[in-house]
């Protein structure tokens, strides 16, 4: 595996440890429970987020998956467990699928597809990088939302 891919799955592992303390100790209920309006749960976060990734790294590298984005915003009665292993099976995904993949291929156009009105195109480096940044951007969110949970 190149360097670069090594590291990458080295930092979007260290972004899961913090998902996964974040979940740690909570019940279904506490994971489903939101703090306000126009909020959302720490289920619906790590729903979207492992959605998200998979989607991301998979048309960046030629393997796209479909998503239903607006459901994953109203999922609900997930454990800890049922959340934590979305993200081991994306890294296991990830090590698998980038084990072989060259720096050089990720100059290459992609075409992102999230809907009939949002279609446009990029690079496959780019959908990469765009992962990373997803993920720690929830990330602050799900922090945020364990706080308020915690004081509540």
């Amino acid at each position: 595996m190149e360097q670069f891919f090594a590291d990458y799955i080295d930092r979007i592992q260290d972004l899961h440890s913090y998902y996964h303390k974040a979940f740690d100790g909570l019940t279904t209920e506490q994971l489903d429970w939101v703090a306000g309006d126009e909020m959302n749960s720490l289920c619906v976060l790590a729903i979207h987020v492992s959605q998200a990734e998979r989607y991301w790294v998979g048309v960046s590298i030629g393997d796209p998956i479909k998503r239903n984005r607006p459901a994953e915003f109203e999922a609900s009665g997930y454990t800890a467990d049922d959340l934590k292993q979305r993200f081991e099976d994306n890294l296991a995904y990830y090590k698998s699928a980038l084990e072989s993949a060259s720096v050089a291929n990720f100059g290459q156009s992609i075409t992102i597809d999230l809907n009939p009105n949002n279609v446009w195109q990029t690079t496959s480096g780019w959908g990469l990088l765009h992962t990373l940044d997803h993920t720690a951007e929830h990330l602050g969110h799900v922090g945020i939302t364990r706080q308020l949970l915690d004081r509540r």
